[in-house]
């Protein structure tokens, strides 16, 4: 079922990934504020999440690119699993306490990369051809 329908669970979890991105790009402090509980961030922290707000935004990008191309699909698949499985890892254990907001991230992400991973791990699922 997986092989057949990972289509449209990339192009759903690449424009979830791509908005969650564009949100940190160009809101910023509605970014800190609603997901992390930052209700005074500084220049270098709203610098940082514009930045990470570009990176997300390519990552689902390439998840959306990869739907529709399979020969690129292995290597965009198995950096957006572990992109997805590190927020996780840092929400759940990091330093850092712990809010709503960045629980649902993390439970978003960890759902798209199980299901990623459950792809690449089943054993019907076409290779790619090298050139």
């Amino acid at each position: 079922m997986l092989t057949t329908s990972i289509g449209w669970v990339l192009v759903v979890s690449g424009i979830v990934t791509a908005g969650g991105g564009l949100v940190a790009l160009l809101f910023p402090h509605f970014n800190l504020r609603s997901t992390y509980g930052d209700e005074s961030p500084t220049s270098v922290s709203v610098f940082f999440v514009r930045h990470w707000g570009v990176l997300i935004l390519a990552v689902g990008g390439l998840i959306i690119l990869s739907a529709y191309d399979p020969a690129i699909r292995v290597p965009i698949l198995v950096a957006a699993a572990v992109e997805k499985f590190a927020i996780g890892l840092l929400v759940f254990f990091g330093p850092v306490k712990r809010t709503s907001g960045m629980t649902v991230v993390a439970i978003v992400d960890g759902i798209f990369a199980l299901l990623y991973v459950g792809y690449l791990a089943l054993p019907g699922r076409q290779l790619p051809r090298s050139p």
